[in-house]
């Protein structure tokens, strides 16, 4: 179980930096169209708020985890039942075996 919040950190840290890379290379391409237009470089505004879009984006993260640990748990409890099955099925022929040696 930790390994998976480990990995899913990492996950959300790797969406953070390609976010970053994709932000940092859209502000380049503003200065050069920029550079391009006024004949002087003009420094990009970074006045941005992505602080709603990374929580938004961990919530996600988090119940995409939640739902996989919840289908995780729903897989090992059928498991469990069927395990249950197979040996109630098994003392239900030991049983009818039993039953046929005493007639």
């Amino acid at each position: 179980m930790h390994n998976a919040e480990g990995a899913a950190t990492n996950k959300q840290r790797l969406e953070v930096l390609e976010e970053q890379e994709e932000l940092i290379e859209d502000e380049n391409k503003q200065e050069e169209s920029a550079k391009e237009t006024t004949g002087s470089q003009t420094k990009v505004k970074d006045d941005q708020d992505l602080d709603e879009k990374e929580e938004a984006r961990r919530a996600e993260a988090e119940a995409e985890q939640a739902a996989a640990d919840a289908d995780q748990a729903e897989q090992q409890q059928q498991q469990q039942e069927e395990q249950q099955q197979e040996q109630q099925s098994e003392q239900e022929k030991e049983t009818d075996k039993v039953d046929d040696t005493k007639k």
